[in-house]
């Protein structure tokens, strides 16, 4: 699966042309009408800030292909790709096939074929940390836990948000259940819904930035995943991220964690200039 994908309620899908400014856009990528160049075309949807909601980042949907006669494939990201050009030359020095509606279909400038979405739209992303196709760590819990209540761990890599994680049991007693934390800490990971069964030296969990119902999500910088820790990884949910529905996570399969979610209606009411 390339980025993300519509599993239910898209609004249509549509031709736009991509912006102007040697911009390179991707299938299954997270998409918005460019404010920033005078609406000349569509850029990719990764807000930065907390929910941000201004120009720019309310999301118009998902890349589903281009323009492109002879398709380019991104080995990154795992599907194809178009990069968009303006002068004379090179928008004449392309091949153009199959776009449609008021866009000609010979027209030479790049066109991306897009799913456009609202907020009953139902998406589903694979989780990735700091890169496409790196998995969520995989922790080991260090002392046991005779009520369910507490994982213990080395100091994780991030400080996943209070009341805004979900834990995955990989090995143990509790294997394949799933519980949201609501502490901060890097090394003691509480719940008040309680793992059933006790917790023991040497169980292994995964943990993940998200959790069911509406939460904070990020994408990367092109929008094509959902990021653990926001677009620069150093960055926390505090600072980076929009409001999302999360409907289902599965964390059973090492290397195809996903998710099933809406973007919140919240993120369909920017402040336009």
């Amino acid at each position: 699966m390339a980025g993300f994908t519509v599993v239910e309620h898209p609004v249509r899908t549509c031709w736009f042309p991509v912006d102007y400014n040697s911009v390179t856009l991707y299938e299954g990528q997270l998409v918005d009408w460019s404010f920033a160049n005078s609406k000349q075309g569509i850029i990719a949807w990764a807000p930065a800030g907390a929910a941000d909601t201004t120009a720019d980042h309310a999301p118009l949907g998902v890349v589903l292909g281009f323009n492109n006669r002879t398709p380019l494939f991104n080995t990154t990201y795992k599907g194809q790709y178009g990069t968009s050009v303006s002068t004379q030359a090179a928008q004449l020095a392309r091949e153009s096939v199959m776009a449609e509606g008021k866009m000609w279909k010979n027209d030479p400038a790049l066109m991306a074929h897009v799913a456009v979405i609202g907020s009953q739209t139902v998406l589903k992303g694979r989780i990735f940390d700091t890169a496409y196709g790196t998995a969520p760590d995989v922790v080991t819990n260090t002392s046991a836990s005779t009520d369910g209540s507490t994982i213990t761990t080395a100091a994780v890599d991030h400080t996943y948000p209070a009341y805004n994680a979900m834990w995955y049991c990989r090995s143990g007693a509790n294997m394949g259940l799933y519980r949201a934390s609501y502490s901060a800490s890097t090394t003691s990971h509480t719940f008040y819904l309680t793992w059933p069964y006790d917790i023991a030296v040497g169980d292994t969990f995964v943990p993940v930035a998200i959790t069911l119902g509406m939460c904070k999500m990020m994408t990367d910088s092109v929008g094509t995943y959902i990021e653990q820790w926001g677009n620069d990884h150093a960055t926390s949910y505090t600072t980076n991220y929009f409001y999302a529905n999360v409907l289902e996570i599965n964390l059973a399969t090492a290397g195809d964690e996903y998710a099933i979610f809406s973007i919140n209606p919240y993120q369909f009411l920017p402040e336009r200039p």
